[in-house]
């Protein structure tokens, strides 16, 4: 499965970039909006990962010491050769060491992902035409202020024909270990819960 560690954006975020891109859509309809549901900030894309490797990563995120902080995005570009219009704001310190941290991890776990230096973007429309791209740039008034929440593994999953981008959940097993911090009401049942 191809997966991606990311953050999610809060409700209000969430609603602010949608809002936001289909204005950006207006000002460039042959660009394909991404849906509200998959947007998202990637810190550190993987690619193909099996299960099993996967169910560690996602643990190892969920134990990651973790402290919210805001990030405000305040204005829209374009990256030209991918051909994708973001949303993103000023340098945020706490953004790029969690970004950091993520890839430190995944180096631990010796999981291979792209070294691509860390952009904090959010990406709002594909497709975009190159001469689109080249005048793409603008404010974000008022800006979107996204309260940044704990790291998660997602993966691409299709779902009635469309692509969607889905936390990884591990499949349950008999001798599955959940971790100290779960309960019976925030982990999925086993044969032993019956």
């Amino acid at each position: 499965m191809r997966c991606f560690v990311a953050l999610w954006p809060d409700d209000a975020a969430r609603e602010r970039l949608a809002a936001v891109a289909r204005e950006q859509q207006r000002r460039f309809p042959r660009a394909r909006a991404m849906r509200a549901e998959n947007l998202h900030l990637t810190l550190a894309f993987i690619g193909e990962l099996d299960e099993t490797r996967a169910a560690k990563v996602a643990a190892v995120l969920d134990a990651l010491p973790f402290e919210s902080f805001g990030w405000t995005l305040d204005a829209v570009g374009a990256f030209d050769r991918a051909r994708v219009l973001w949303a993103a704001g000023p340098d945020c310190a706490p953004l790029a060491a969690l970004a950091q941290r993520v890839r430190a991890l995944l180096d631990e776990l010796r999981v291979r992902y792209d070294r691509k230096p860390f952009v904090a973007h959010v990406t709002l429309l594909r497709d975009l035409t190159r001469d689109d791209a080249r005048r793409a740039a603008a404010p974000i008034a008022p800006p979107v202020v996204w309260r940044a929440d704990r790291p998660q593994l997602l993966q691409s999953a299709q779902r009635e024909g469309r692509l969607r981008y889905e936390r990884f959940v591990p499949a349950v097993t008999e001798d599955a270990d959940f971790g100290a911090d779960q309960t019976l009401a925030n982990r999925p049942l086993t044969k032993r819960d019956a």
